[in-house]
Protein backbone atom coordinates (compact mmCIF):
# COMPACT_ATOMS: atom_id res chain seq x y z
CA UNK A 1 0.00 0.00 0.00
CA UNK A 2 1.31 3.44 -0.89
CA UNK A 3 1.11 6.36 1.50
CA UNK A 4 1.91 8.66 -1.43
CA UNK A 5 4.33 10.99 0.39
CA UNK A 6 6.62 12.79 -2.01
CA UNK A 7 8.61 15.97 -2.50
CA UNK A 8 6.45 19.08 -2.64
CA UNK A 9 6.72 21.24 -5.76
CA UNK A 10 7.53 24.94 -5.71
CA UNK A 11 4.85 27.31 -4.42
CA UNK A 12 2.06 28.20 -6.80
CA UNK A 13 -0.03 31.36 -6.69
CA UNK A 14 -3.71 30.40 -6.65
CA UNK A 15 -5.19 33.75 -5.93
CA UNK A 16 -8.41 33.84 -3.91
CA UNK A 17 -9.84 30.33 -3.39
CA UNK A 18 -12.45 31.30 -0.79
CA UNK A 19 -16.14 30.52 -1.22
CA UNK A 20 -15.66 27.63 -3.64
CA UNK A 21 -18.61 25.23 -3.10
CA UNK A 22 -16.86 21.98 -4.02
CA UNK A 23 -13.61 20.49 -5.24
CA UNK A 24 -13.24 19.63 -8.94
CA UNK A 25 -11.66 16.31 -7.95
CA UNK A 26 -14.02 15.43 -5.09
CA UNK A 27 -17.80 15.09 -4.81
CA UNK A 28 -17.81 17.10 -1.57
CA UNK A 29 -16.68 20.52 -0.36
CA UNK A 30 -13.26 20.98 1.20
CA UNK A 31 -13.17 23.35 4.17
CA UNK A 32 -9.91 24.71 5.58
CA UNK A 33 -10.15 26.34 9.02
CA UNK A 34 -7.83 29.33 9.17
CA UNK A 35 -7.50 32.48 11.30
CA UNK A 36 -8.12 35.35 8.92
CA UNK A 37 -4.92 37.19 9.92
CA UNK A 38 -2.71 34.11 9.47
CA UNK A 39 -1.51 34.56 5.90
CA UNK A 40 1.45 32.18 6.27
CA UNK A 41 -0.73 29.18 7.04
CA UNK A 42 -3.26 30.21 4.43
CA UNK A 43 -0.53 30.30 1.79
CA UNK A 44 0.73 26.92 2.98
CA UNK A 45 -2.69 25.30 2.57
CA UNK A 46 -3.40 27.16 -0.68
CA UNK A 47 -0.26 25.66 -2.18
CA UNK A 48 -1.09 22.15 -1.02
CA UNK A 49 -4.66 22.28 -2.28
CA UNK A 50 -3.44 23.60 -5.64
CA UNK A 51 -0.92 20.78 -5.86
CA UNK A 52 -3.66 18.19 -5.30
CA UNK A 53 -6.29 19.90 -7.43
CA UNK A 54 -8.55 20.63 -4.46
CA UNK A 55 -10.78 23.70 -4.59
CA UNK A 56 -10.88 24.63 -0.92
CA UNK A 57 -13.01 27.16 0.88
CA UNK A 58 -11.12 28.91 3.68
CA UNK A 59 -13.40 29.22 6.69
CA UNK A 60 -12.55 31.87 9.31
CA UNK A 61 -11.54 30.22 12.57
CA UNK A 62 -12.91 31.46 15.89
CA UNK A 63 -10.10 33.39 17.58
CA UNK A 64 -9.76 31.86 21.03
CA UNK A 65 -7.81 34.88 22.23
CA UNK A 66 -10.73 37.18 21.49
CA UNK A 67 -13.78 35.23 22.69
CA UNK A 68 -16.96 37.10 23.49
CA UNK A 69 -19.59 36.25 26.07
CA UNK A 70 -21.70 34.52 23.41
CA UNK A 71 -18.72 32.30 22.50
CA UNK A 72 -18.25 31.25 26.13
CA UNK A 73 -21.95 30.70 26.77
CA UNK A 74 -21.85 27.03 25.74
CA UNK A 75 -18.87 26.21 27.99
CA UNK A 76 -19.82 23.83 30.80
CA UNK A 77 -17.13 24.34 33.45
CA UNK A 78 -18.45 21.73 35.89
CA UNK A 79 -18.59 19.05 33.20
CA UNK A 80 -15.14 20.03 31.91
CA UNK A 81 -13.64 19.52 35.38
CA UNK A 82 -15.44 16.18 35.74
CA UNK A 83 -14.77 14.75 32.26
CA UNK A 84 -11.73 16.59 30.93
CA UNK A 85 -10.20 16.96 34.37
CA UNK A 86 -9.21 20.63 34.08
CA UNK A 87 -10.51 23.99 32.94
CA UNK A 88 -10.46 24.43 29.18
CA UNK A 89 -8.32 27.14 27.63
CA UNK A 90 -10.05 29.88 25.66
CA UNK A 91 -8.06 28.74 22.62
CA UNK A 92 -9.46 25.22 23.02
CA UNK A 93 -12.96 26.68 23.09
CA UNK A 94 -12.21 28.72 19.97
CA UNK A 95 -10.96 25.64 18.12
CA UNK A 96 -14.06 23.73 19.22
CA UNK A 97 -16.39 26.44 17.93
CA UNK A 98 -14.56 26.61 14.60
CA UNK A 99 -15.43 22.97 13.90
CA UNK A 100 -18.87 23.08 15.53
CA UNK A 101 -20.01 25.94 13.32
CA UNK A 102 -19.08 23.94 10.25
CA UNK A 103 -21.38 21.15 11.50
CA UNK A 104 -24.14 23.73 11.86
CA UNK A 105 -23.51 24.83 8.30
CA UNK A 106 -23.60 21.25 7.00
CA UNK A 107 -27.02 20.75 8.57
CA UNK A 108 -28.30 24.18 7.54
CA UNK A 109 -27.22 23.71 3.90
CA UNK A 110 -27.91 19.95 3.84
CA UNK A 111 -24.32 19.09 2.83
CA UNK A 112 -24.07 15.26 2.56
CA UNK A 113 -20.34 15.08 3.36
CA UNK A 114 -17.35 17.38 3.78
CA UNK A 115 -13.58 17.15 4.06
CA UNK A 116 -12.45 19.37 6.94
CA UNK A 117 -8.81 20.41 7.28
CA UNK A 118 -6.91 22.51 9.77
CA UNK A 119 -4.20 24.78 8.40
CA UNK A 120 -1.07 23.24 9.94
CA UNK A 121 -1.06 19.87 8.19
CA UNK A 122 0.82 18.17 5.35
CA UNK A 123 -1.33 16.40 2.76
CA UNK A 124 -0.30 13.23 0.94
CA UNK A 125 -0.78 13.20 -2.86
CA UNK A 126 -3.00 10.15 -2.23
CA UNK A 127 -5.57 12.16 -0.25
CA UNK A 128 -7.98 12.95 -3.15
CA UNK A 129 -8.13 9.28 -4.20
CA UNK A 130 -8.68 8.16 -0.62
CA UNK A 131 -11.56 10.57 -0.10
CA UNK A 132 -13.06 9.66 -3.48
CA UNK A 133 -12.89 5.94 -2.61
CA UNK A 134 -14.57 6.54 0.76
CA UNK A 135 -17.36 8.57 -0.81
CA UNK A 136 -17.90 6.05 -3.60
CA UNK A 137 -19.33 3.53 -1.12
CA UNK A 138 -23.14 3.61 -1.68
CA UNK A 139 -23.88 2.51 1.89
CA UNK A 140 -20.99 3.48 4.17
CA UNK A 141 -21.10 2.33 7.78
CA UNK A 142 -19.02 5.26 9.00
CA UNK A 143 -20.15 8.72 10.01
CA UNK A 144 -16.67 10.19 10.43
CA UNK A 145 -13.31 8.99 9.09
CA UNK A 146 -10.19 10.46 10.65
CA UNK A 147 -7.33 11.04 8.22
CA UNK A 148 -4.77 12.12 10.81
CA UNK A 149 -3.87 11.02 14.34
CA UNK A 150 -1.55 12.39 17.01
CA UNK A 151 -1.17 8.94 18.60
CA UNK A 152 1.85 6.98 17.29
CA UNK A 153 0.25 3.73 18.53
CA UNK A 154 -2.75 4.43 16.31
CA UNK A 155 -0.76 5.60 13.29
CA UNK A 156 1.59 2.60 13.31
CA UNK A 157 0.13 -0.01 15.67
CA UNK A 158 2.29 -2.78 17.07
CA UNK A 159 -0.45 -4.59 18.99
CA UNK A 160 -3.97 -5.83 18.09
CA UNK A 161 -5.47 -3.39 20.61
CA UNK A 162 -4.59 -0.47 18.36
CA UNK A 163 -4.71 -2.23 14.99
CA UNK A 164 -8.49 -2.34 14.61
CA UNK A 165 -10.51 -4.16 11.96
CA UNK A 166 -10.12 -3.56 8.24
CA UNK A 167 -13.46 -2.52 6.77
CA UNK A 168 -12.53 -1.66 3.20
CA UNK A 169 -9.46 -1.83 0.98
CA UNK A 170 -8.75 1.45 -0.81
CA UNK A 171 -6.47 2.18 -3.74
CA UNK A 172 -4.00 3.82 -1.36
CA UNK A 173 -4.54 2.04 1.93
CA UNK A 174 -7.36 0.69 4.02
CA UNK A 175 -10.28 1.91 6.07
CA UNK A 176 -10.05 0.62 9.64
CA UNK A 177 -12.56 0.58 12.47
CA UNK A 178 -10.79 1.13 15.77
CA UNK A 179 -11.60 0.13 19.32
CA UNK A 180 -9.76 3.09 20.81
CA UNK A 181 -9.65 6.86 20.52
CA UNK A 182 -7.83 8.60 17.69
CA UNK A 183 -6.75 12.02 19.04
CA UNK A 184 -6.10 14.81 16.58
CA UNK A 185 -8.40 16.77 14.29
CA UNK A 186 -6.13 18.02 11.52
CA UNK A 187 -8.10 16.24 8.78
CA UNK A 188 -11.28 14.19 8.66
CA UNK A 189 -14.18 13.30 6.39
CA UNK A 190 -17.59 13.75 7.98
CA UNK A 191 -21.06 12.83 6.75
CA UNK A 192 -24.20 14.78 7.51
CA UNK A 193 -25.33 12.25 10.13
CA UNK A 194 -21.99 12.65 11.92
CA UNK A 195 -22.44 16.43 11.92
CA UNK A 196 -25.92 16.04 13.39
CA UNK A 197 -24.61 13.77 16.13
CA UNK A 198 -21.84 16.19 17.03
CA UNK A 199 -24.29 19.07 17.13
CA UNK A 200 -26.49 17.18 19.54
CA UNK A 201 -23.78 15.64 21.71
CA UNK A 202 -21.47 18.64 21.71
CA UNK A 203 -24.05 21.30 22.42
CA UNK A 204 -22.28 21.96 25.73
CA UNK A 205 -18.51 22.38 25.52
CA UNK A 206 -16.58 20.34 28.07
CA UNK A 207 -13.40 19.14 26.36
CA UNK A 208 -11.46 19.73 23.11
CA UNK A 209 -13.42 18.93 19.96
CA UNK A 210 -11.30 15.95 18.88
CA UNK A 211 -11.63 14.37 22.32
CA UNK A 212 -15.37 15.07 22.31
CA UNK A 213 -15.66 13.08 19.08
CA UNK A 214 -13.39 10.39 20.54
CA UNK A 215 -16.03 9.59 23.19
CA UNK A 216 -17.55 7.01 20.83
CA UNK A 217 -19.19 5.02 23.65
CA UNK A 218 -21.16 8.12 24.58
CA UNK A 219 -21.86 9.86 21.28
CA UNK A 220 -22.37 6.82 19.02
CA UNK A 221 -19.72 7.95 16.50
CA UNK A 222 -17.58 4.85 15.96
CA UNK A 223 -13.88 5.62 15.37
CA UNK A 224 -12.67 5.01 11.80
CA UNK A 225 -9.23 5.75 10.41
CA UNK A 226 -7.37 5.41 7.11
CA UNK A 227 -3.95 3.76 7.10
CA UNK A 228 -1.34 4.62 6.02
CA UNK A 229 -2.15 8.03 7.47
CA UNK A 230 -2.59 10.43 4.52
CA UNK A 231 -2.32 13.63 6.57
CA UNK A 232 0.29 14.59 9.14
CA UNK A 233 0.66 17.46 11.58
CA UNK A 234 3.54 19.78 10.75
CA UNK A 235 6.06 19.94 13.58
CA UNK A 236 7.53 23.26 12.44
CA UNK A 237 4.31 25.18 13.02
CA UNK A 238 3.46 26.21 16.57
CA UNK A 239 0.09 25.14 17.90
CA UNK A 240 -2.50 27.90 17.89
CA UNK A 241 -3.90 26.38 21.10
CA UNK A 242 -0.76 27.41 22.98
CA UNK A 243 1.04 25.82 25.90
CA UNK A 244 -1.12 24.35 28.63
CA UNK A 245 -0.05 25.47 32.12
CA UNK A 246 2.19 22.97 33.89
CA UNK A 247 0.57 21.16 36.81
CA UNK A 248 -2.93 22.34 35.98
CA UNK A 249 -4.30 19.01 37.25
CA UNK A 250 -2.82 19.61 40.68
CA UNK A 251 -4.38 21.14 43.76
CA UNK A 252 -8.02 20.60 42.79
CA UNK A 253 -10.65 20.36 45.55
CA UNK A 254 -11.42 16.86 46.80
CA UNK A 255 -14.99 16.99 45.44
CA UNK A 256 -13.65 17.58 41.91
CA UNK A 257 -11.07 14.81 42.28
CA UNK A 258 -13.75 12.34 43.39
CA UNK A 259 -16.10 13.36 40.58
CA UNK A 260 -13.26 12.89 38.09
CA UNK A 261 -12.45 9.40 39.43
CA UNK A 262 -16.08 8.35 39.24
CA UNK A 263 -16.34 9.69 35.68
CA UNK A 264 -13.28 7.73 34.58
CA UNK A 265 -14.62 4.54 36.13
CA UNK A 266 -17.99 5.07 34.44
CA UNK A 267 -16.31 5.74 31.08
CA UNK A 268 -14.20 2.60 31.40
CA UNK A 269 -17.26 0.42 32.03
CA UNK A 270 -19.24 1.98 29.20
CA UNK A 271 -16.35 1.53 26.76
CA UNK A 272 -16.27 -2.18 27.52
CA UNK A 273 -20.03 -2.49 27.10
CA UNK A 274 -19.89 -0.57 23.79
CA UNK A 275 -17.19 -2.84 22.41
CA UNK A 276 -19.11 -5.90 23.51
Amino acid sequence: MSGGWGILPARQNLGNTASVPSSPTLPCPVFVINLEHDGVRRAHMTDQCARLGLAAEFVPAVNGRALGDADRAAYDRAKALRVYGVEMLDTEIGCYLSHYRLYERMVRENIPAALILEDDVELSPALPRIVADLLADPAPEWQVVRLESLRPRVREPKSPKFRGRTVKTLRDGELVRLGTHVLGFGAYLIRLEGARRMLDYGRRIFMPVDQTMDRYWDNGIAPYLVRPIPVRQRTDMDSRIGARPAGRHEGQPLAIQLARRWQRLSDSVRKRLYRG
